[in-house]
């Protein structure tokens, strides 16, 4: 159902080819627990590589350090210019090499970090834990001299083409690319200024009392009626703020429309979006347990959203020896695996959804802009200067100013105001790091709990056994918050807004086999009360496309699990809450009107944006309808009751990767008294709802007329298609520009997938990471045969089968290193 064509004519241009190995999920060979794993390793070295047919590396060692180092090794192989990347993305050197365009990219990722206190927890650590951090960079130097000393067969092409070489690499260096992808990409949103801006943009408008009814309904702490992944007890929540009073900022609160919000431009850099969608929403995952599988056992899907690149975002890898047996996929070869299993668990994750970063207010000395009122008294910022080397011409100093809170991400001098920003994870990164490795290690539920206990970054954690357990947990750092300080907006920094303490683990959101037999997550909110500052979450939540298709059957196998994964993938995640109201309001039309079968075509669509027959166009007319209609829809309802500028936050309708911005205000709208935010303001303006839907239908339907023609069956929206982008997700180049690809057809679904069966003693894993498990071009430009060779299978809804056994490594061996 895809473009086959298209994809096999890349195929060709790529030189890559399909290898034996591609399978549904179900039909993965699985072999008894007696096939223990051992570690083969020859007597003569430090560690052993076997790669699978396709290129997935297996290390075999004793220690841990081998371990590791052999994994540095393997990276080095295959990804060796992107890793490079990354490391310069994440330190903040890359117009280093790549010259003055990258500047402010360099300014952003220093000030997201501090140097020394990473490096501070890394020398706390025991040896053995910092052996994996050593081994996994001496391993990749050991790769980096070979390829020094033989650059005409073995340094990567994109080295020549960018004119630089590649460096070698510290302990510090592997534990920067995790806080950088992971911790500063995930835990580090804050979206408290532009709730502010917003709010000043209400109040000017229609003033304080108006302007604030508005912004609650815009920006609410809790609907009771958004799906959770913790079950909601109670579906009457109080829908109430989770402060007693409004926030206590000081007439200073006015922000300069001319403001630049660093910390917005530093969010949406590692991966934030505008507002109101500011927290990175990246990912889905459904585990069944024991009550919903039709074997006695469990099956867990995910689907990590990152968005997609080239060389892929993550990396397929099994560890062995020294304690770990583990397999699956970790983004930015990453030394743990974040998507695996070890045979005895499996476990997933997808992007925390917790509020542990609050905004400061900082009140500015007008003698002095480097000074901020804190107890009384002017106290001056901290500060560090960081020099920005630059390729071509004279380095850059940049200075990093910090307050009691954190790192100032704003001045607003115009109003002697400047923003910091307070992480409750700050000075645990390698702590989380640590834990998020010893989790390979864990047997059940208590031993996985115990490593999440010591995560203090926002994260969504999820876990399944051979028994059929299932659970879930929300780690990271949750603050107390001092009583007044409304959690959507800044809080004052003059010391009478701090923070009483960290939250126990106990109160954290998790559960354990809970009683519907499933978990499920898609960036919806993780359990009642757990929604102030960040979320926004409501019943319009593309959750429900997984929970609708989970309700609906008693049992699953491992295929109809996997088969999920291609309905959520095309699916509208609009129509559903359209569709019951779209309904009613055609009853009141007499049954000759001709609108009442073109509201049909939407009230009895499968809500499946595909393109079936290949022609370049979503099938049907539904797509362009949804299309054209909803923005008519959004500026009808919400237009009038919006300055302008909130307004365009609200205008678009497509929403492909999840439900639109306006979708969520009207659904409320159209429930009234019924929804589960107050609405305090009537966006319809007491006019007949019914009568606006189909009053905008009508407009919509003459809109693709006057452009499209009469025939509504040759209606069409052009089938949107996937780009595997050659920059990282920080903006810095990762492979050459031509290696930019395109296609297959757009699929919201992960940047890879993997679903683990586990039945007693039987364990299965099946894979899928495009473009490929190899990133490397040899300096003739030839690519490695494993460049491309998971697209066609991305595409197609395949997935390849993970050797988990010795047995099935064997059977699919294609080369053996014995690292000396």
């Amino acid at each position: 159902m895809k473009k086959k064509s298209a994809l096999a004519a890349l195929s060709l241009i790529l030189s890559t080819g399909l290898v034996a190995g591609v399978a549904a999920p179900g039909a993965v060979a699985q072999e008894p627990a007696a096939a223990q794993v051992t570690a083969e390793v020859s007597e003569a070295g430090k560690a052993t590589i076997k790669r699978d047919s396709y290129g997935v590396p297996h290390v075999y060692a004793d220690t841990t350090r081998d371990l590791f180092y052999g994994y540095g090794y393997a990276v080095a192989e295959d990804r060796m210019f992107q890793l490079e990347m990354a490391k310069r993305a994440v330190l903040g050197t890359s117009a280093e090499v790549l010259g003055p365009d990258y500047v402010e990219i360099d300014k952003r990722s220093r000030a997201s970090f501090d140097p020394e206190a990473i490096k501070a927890q890394i020398e706390a650590l025991p040896q053995e834990d910092r052996d994996i951090l050593e081994g996994y960079a001496a391993g990749f130097n050991e790769r980096v001299g070979e390829v020094m000393a033989n650059q005409e067969e073995l340094l990567p092409k994109q080295f020549t083409d960018y004119g630089f070489e590649p460096t070698t690499w510290s302990g510090y260096d592997v534990a920067m690319i995790w806080v950088g992808t992971m911790a500063n990409r995930f835990s580090d949103s804050a979206g408290e200024l532009s709730n502010l801006q917003v709010l000043q943009q209400l109040t000017a408008e229609y003033g304080a009392e108006q302007g604030q009814l508005l912004f609650d309904q815009l920006q609410w702490t809790e609907d009771p009626t958004a799906p959770t992944t913790v079950p909601r007890e109670d579906k009457k929540h109080p829908n109430k703020l989770a402060v007693d009073s409004p926030s206590q900022l000081s007439d200073l609160a006015e922000v300069s429309p001319e403001l630049e919000d660093n910390g917005l431009a530093s969010m949406k850099q590692f991966g934030g979006g505008d507002w109101p969608a500011v927290k990175p929403e990246a990912s889905n995952l459904w585990i069944v347990g024991d009550k919903k599988s039709k074997e006695k056992g469990s099956i867990l899907l995910n689907g990590p959203q990152f968005s997609w690149f080239n060389p892929s975002y993550v990396y397929g890898i099994g560890l062995h020896g020294a304690g770990f047996d583990v397999t699956g996929n970790t983004p930015f070869a990453h030394p743990t695996i974040l998507f695996g299993t070890n045979k005895d668990i499996s476990w997933g994750s997808t992007a925390g959804p917790l509020d542990v970063n609050d905004v400061y207010q900082e009140q500015l000395n007008p003698e002095n802009p480097h000074e901020y009122r804190y107890d009384g008294e002017w106290r001056p910022m901290d500060v560090r200067t960081e020099k920005i080397e630059v390729a071509g011409q004279e380095p850059v100093e940049h200075q990093v100013y910090s307050t009691v809170h954190g790192y100032v991400t704003s001045f607003d001098a115009a109003n002697n105001t400047a923003y910091s920003k307070k992480r409750s994870w700050a000075g645990t990164e390698i702590q989380s790091f640590m834990a998020w490795i010893k989790i390979m290690k864990a047997q059940n539920w208590e031993e996985y709990l115990e490593q999440a206990e010591k995560v203090g970054i926002t994260i969504n954690w999820y876990y399944a056994d051979k028994e059929g357990n299932i659970g879930y947990v929300s780690p990271g750092k949750l603050p107390v918050r001092a009583e007044g300080h409304d959690p959507r907006l800044p809080a004052v920094g003059d010391g009478s807004m701090e923070w009483e303490g960290i939250r126990p683990f106990s109160e954290n959101p998790k559960v354990y086999n809970p009683k519907q037999g499933y978990i499920v997550n898609w960036n919806n909110q993780s359990a009642a009360g757990f929604n102030a500052g960040s979320g926004n979450w409501s019943p319009v939540d593309r959750v429900n496309e997984i929970i609708e298709r989970l309700e609906e059957k008693q049992k699953f196998t491992t295929d109809e699990i996997w088969d999920i994964n291609e309905e959520t993938s095309f699916a509208d995640l609009n129509i559903r809450y359209f569709r019951p109201f779209l309904e009613e309001a055609v009853k009141t039309l007499p049954a000759k009107d001709s609108l009442v079968q073109d509201v049909r075509l939407l009230t009895e669509w499968d809500g499946q944006r595909r393109d079936g027959d290949d022609d370049g166009d979503l099938d049907g007319p539904q797509a362009a309808i949804m299309n054209t209609w909803l923005p008519i829809l959004f500026e009808t309802v919400l237009k009038d009751d919006l300055p302008a500028s909130v307004f365009e936050n609200y205008a678009q309708g497509s929403g492909l990767a999840r439900p639109a911005n306006g979708s969520k205000l009207v659904y409320n709208a159209l429930l009234g008294e019924d929804a589960g935010v107050e609405q305090s303001v009537d966006f319809f303006n007491g006019a007949d709802k019914q009568q606006v839907l189909l009053d905008t239908y009508r407009q919509a339907l003459a809109q693709l007329a006057a452009e499209q023609g009469a025939d509504r069956s040759a209606w069409s929206v052009p089938a949107p298609q996937h780009e595997f982008s050659y920059k990282n997700f920080i903006g810095v180049p990762q492979a050459n520009a031509e290696e930019n690809l395109t296609g297959p057809d757009y699929m919201n679904r992960g940047t890879q997938n993997d679903i683990v069966s586990l039945f007693g003693s039987e364990a299965s894993m099946c894979t899928v990471a495009p473009p490929g498990q190899s990133g490397f071009i040899a300096p003739d430009g030839t690519k490695s045969e494993h460049y491309a060779d998971q697209l066609q299978m991305y595409a197609d809804f395949e997935c390849k089968t993970e050797n988990l056994y010795p047995q099935q490594l064997e059977a699919n061996l294609e080369s053996t290193t014995v690292l000396k």
